[in-house]
């Protein structure tokens, strides 16, 4: 499958905003207080209200078992406020054909009302037209404690991460359309771990998170969340066979 044709599209312009109440049901959803500062995956909400996803669906002709999502990068330049109206403007900046899949590299800006620019996104999207097995994930080789264990995965808070997130995503909702990606059931959504990790993070000194979708994260697991480093800072989210499901970065001031 040959997708590089879709190389510049452009994802029409749309305002985006959010109340104080989704960031409370976001944090409900990642095993915060309602009350803590917004987590720093709510920028991706803005594409999943607009369909970004469903919109890859109809441009590649794939299914939501044959659309994974790989990696997700965010930069921040200014703290997003509730009830603030941003205009989001996305495009596929690349696509990157290899022999058994696709990069899709989908490059998303949010601005201000001013026209200043307050987030940028990258999502990379792997097309596979054949999915093959899950990836087990590599060996989390430490004797170090983890920064934080999180309770175990259940298909309720897959249900709440995507009411609050807008991730309707089906290949995480619906166990018949996660089989076919061969998967035995459901399993969580990889922005569900980036916001788990996230949860690490000092949101006010945060300029740049990145991560890399490594395994799923299964119903079930247990996520242990790791964090070394000081302005850099590492993140590692493994289960707790220490199978690693997401490797990721933060940039501090």
């Amino acid at each position: 499958m040959d997708l590089t044709a879709l190389a510049g599209h452009r994802f029409a312009q749309c305002q985006w905003s959010f109340e104080a109440e989704r960031v409370s049901a976001l944090n409900q959803a990642i095993g915060m207080p309602p009350n803590c500062s917004p987590p720093p995956t709510l920028a991706y909400s803005a594409d999943m209200d607009r369909g970004v996803v469903e919109q890859l669906f109809t441009l590649t002709g794939l299914k939501a078992h044959q659309l994974l999502h790989g990696e997700q990068h965010f930069h921040y330049h200014q703290a997003l406020q509730p009830s603030h109206v941003y205009r989001s403007s996305a495009h596929l900046s690349e696509v990157i054909n290899k022999p058994r899949f696709s990069l899709l590299h989908k490059q998303t800006r949010l601005f201000a009302a001013d026209g200043s620019l307050a987030c940028e996104m990258l999502s990379i999207y792997v097309a596979v037209p054949q999915p093959g097995a899950p990836n087990a994930g590599p060996t989390l080789d430490t004797h170090d404690s983890p920064a934080r264990i999180a309770p175990e995965i259940s298909r309720e808070q897959i249900q709440a991460f995507a009411s609050a997130s807008g991730d309707h995503n089906r290949v995480h909702l619906e166990p018949a359309i996660a089989q076919k990606a061969g998967h035995p059931d459901v399993f969580a959504q990889g922005m569900l771990g980036m916001g788990l990790l996230g949860s690490l993070l000092p949101g006010s000194r945060l300029r740049r998170f990145g991560v890399r979708f490594l395994s799923p994260i299964a119903l079930g697991d247990h996520p242990r969340l790791y964090l070394s480093g000081s302005t850099r800072r590492n993140l590692i989210l493994a289960n707790e066979n220490n199978r690693i499901r997401l490797r990721g970065y933060a940039e501090l001031d």
